[in-house]
């Protein structure tokens, strides 16, 4: 969902081409108002793209920037730049003196983004800028930034994408034009993921049932399986994915955009699990309702969901990722065996 956005030294190449967009995106208001102002020429200079997918928000970054750099691989072009979350805090930096080598600044930096962009173009042609997890800028960043966003080079467009619109700086987003680009994932094609469901749906039953003396344990321990089953589904599809993905990978890539990208790559999915997790409890709840009417009371389901958002925002502060999910369910026991 994330991980495949990597930056070049003087240019972008986050995914080797653009993915295929869902119909369910190009019938989208947002994309076809896009589609609009680059027919007529009238694209911003500095666009904010943001949802819940961010492999289709690149992608649909990425299909604009082909049309404007005019090349079917716009993330190889020498006139693309992109700048990323590095490091342990996943921050994008923006650069001192202190942290130039033999005068020059490295690409991570903010700062040496800014220099590239204000540059000639290589091609005689349009320039592209992006900034991917726009959020993860600190005030210093967003900061120096800002300057651009409000004299953009010439012949230059800015793309800031994100799933966290709102923890961007008001001052940012008041001079970017907002676009919600829709989510084009479908469900889960998985069938372990298939198969978690099933015991979750078992599990939730067990506990509306009425907990015993006897059940405590198998709900505890079932608690303990879905966690542990969902961790190694996680992995299994981080690692799977991220198996095709480095081979495309250019030579210059250091062993930390790897390992940065590898994470963003499983927070990605990550996300999209807990997403699927939110479905499935919907999705059980109403099963419920339907065949017991006002069995289940609505502010115990709400309540649920709220604990599962509480886990999604501890792993937003890089709380240990299993101890997350384990709070939700333990939380989750203790909602549902006490709804009235």
């Amino acid at each position: 969902m994330v991980g495949k956005w990597i930056e070049g030294k003087q240019h972008c190449t986050n995914m080797p081409t653009a993915q295929p967009i869902s119909d369910t995106v190009r019938n989208s208001r947002p994309y076809q108002v896009l589609e609009r102002s680059l027919e007529n020429g009238r694209l911003a200079h500095a666009i904010l793209l943001h949802g819940d997918d961010l492999d289709t928000v690149g992608s649909v970054a990425i299909g604009i920037a082909s049309r404007l750099l005019k090349t079917s691989s716009p993330l190889e072009h020498p006139d693309c730049f992109t700048i990323r979350p590095t490091g342990k805090a996943r921050m994008i930096r923006v650069g001192s003196k202190a942290d130039r080598i033999q005068g020059e600044m490295p690409k991570q930096f903010m700062r040496r983004m800014i220099s590239d962009i204000q540059k000639t173009s290589n091609q005689g042609g349009n320039k592209v800028a992006f900034v991917f997890e726009a959020d993860r800028m600190n005030p210093n960043t967003a900061n120096a930034f800002l300057k651009t966003l409000e004299e953009p080079p010439e012949g230059t467009t800015l793309f800031l994408l994100t799933s966290r619109p709102y923890d961007l700086l008001d001052t940012i987003r008041s001079r970017c034009l907002n676009f919600r680009i829709p989510s084009g994932l479908d469900a889960l094609a998985d069938t372990e993921w298939t198969d978690w469901e099933t015991s979750y749906f078992q599990w939730l039953s067990n506990i509306l049932s009425g907990p015993t003396k006897q059940t405590v344990p198998h709900i505890m321990l079932g608690a303990y399986g879905l966690n542990t089953r969902f961790q190694k589904i996680l992995s299994d599809q981080t690692s799977e994915a991220w198996k095709a993905q480095k081979e495309s990978l250019p030579d210059h890539i250091t062993s930390e955009e790897k390992e940065a990208m590898e994470a963003g790559m499983s927070r990605g999915y990550r996300k999209q699990l807990y997403g699927q997790i939110e479905k499935a409890t919907l999705r059980y709840a109403r099963e419920i309702e339907k065949a017991n009417p006002g069995r289940l009371p609505v502010p115990a389901l709400t309540r649920v969901i709220e604990t599962l958002e509480k886990s999604v925002g501890l792993l937003e502060i890089n709380f240990n990722q299993t101890a997350a999910l384990e709070l939700f369910f333990l939380e989750s026991m203790r909602i549902w065996a006490t709804a009235k």
